[in-house]
């Protein structure tokens, strides 16, 4: 028996032909936020990004929420808030929200752990996913909403056709997306080539696997480009806490570009999320004390940031420089 939380359920399965559909977005600007993890903070804290943008000036941003927007806040409170609050935008199904809305007895967390990911880490995301249910139940309503969002969605920024998943455009929770799956920059690979005609996409933009990236194919002759933006409510580098979001845009960003790119004549940007402080540390400790299954998974990740470096996630072979404002 496969064990739980490395297991991908049958209705996890989608295809890259789901995102060969008439764009349901069309944005001047589009935050892809994948990874929120139920952090209050790192919700305010993007308001704050997409708050600048308009006093510059420039046309409000379209937030598309790409699942897992739930997962530290298994509190009462907190889950309430954190869904009232997504739900006012565009969302996709992680799989957290997929086993939060209809929980599988074998599929543990739903996250489809790789190998590569130890036994403990897959032991405490299965218990924290126990928990979040348990929190999650006394709110129905919630369930059903999270049950009818989407898995995939299709939008436009200008020219650009962009697939939004939330693993990959095979599943759910794949992996096939994941930094440690990508070929070497300036190479394709047939599956990826598949993806993009089948999808008939220029930019497939993911997140589930937790570590940002950027890196561009060449496809029949054209420029593609495959963006995770990693985690918008927890740290994606080393010695660095900010979340990351995808921004995709007719506009020049108006925050700090960790690394970006344009395709055409769109700019295309990991964006920094500045969510960390002392009152979230105390938060988080209130809810998930020393010792509890997120403590134990996600405590050093959360003060000091992954082995993960920005110049790891830059796997562009086109590529423009950071811009400040």
């Amino acid at each position: 028996m496969t064990e739980p939380g490395r297991h991908c359920p049958l209705r996890y399965r989608t295809q890259p032909e789901d995102l060969d559909t008439p764009a349901q977005i069309t944005a001047d600007t589009l935050y892809v936020v994948g990874g929120l993890y139920g952090n209050p903070w790192a919700l305010r804290a993007l308001h704050a990004v997409a708050e600048a943008e308009s006093r510059a000036g420039l046309p409000a941003p379209t937030l598309v929420f790409n699942g897992d927007f739930n997962w530290f806040n298994a509190e009462d409170s907190a889950f309430h808030a954190i869904n009232t609050a997504v739900m006012q935008y565009e969302a996709t199904q992680g799989n957290v929200e997929a086993e939060l809305s209809e929980p599988a007895a074998d599929a543990g967390c739903g996250c489809a752990y790789p190998q590569w990911i130890d036994s403990a880490t897959v032991a405490s995301s299965n218990a924290i996913m126990t928990r979040l249910q348990d929190t999650a139940s006394k709110e129905p309503q919630i369930c059903r909403a999270l049950g009818a969002l989407p898995r995939t969605l299709t939008a436009s920024v200008g020219e650009q056709r962009i697939g939004i998943v939330h693993g990959d455009p095979d599943s759910l929770a794949g992996w096939n997306l994941a930094v440690e799956s990508m070929p070497p920059p300036g190479t394709t690979t047939e599956q990826i080539a598949h993806w993009f005609r089948a999808a008939r996409v220029d930019i497939i933009a993911s997140t589930h696997t937790c570590l940002a990236f950027m890196q561009d194919f060449r496809i029949d002759g054209a420029r593609r480009l495959v963006i995770n933006n990693g985690a918008a409510g927890m740290p994606n580098f080393r010695g660095d806490r900010r979340g990351v979001i995808t921004r995709i845009s007719r506009f020049p960003t108006t925050a700090e570009s960790l690394y970006g790119t344009t395709l055409g004549p769109v700019y295309c940007d990991a964006v920094g999320v500045h969510w960390a402080c002392p009152q979230w540390d105390a938060w988080f400790t209130a809810i998930w004390p020393e010792g509890s299954p997120a403590a134990r998974s996600y405590i050093g990740r959360l003060r000091s940031g992954p082995a993960h470096a920005r110049s790891d996630a830059r796997r562009l072979t086109q590529n423009t420089p950071a811009r400040t404002t």
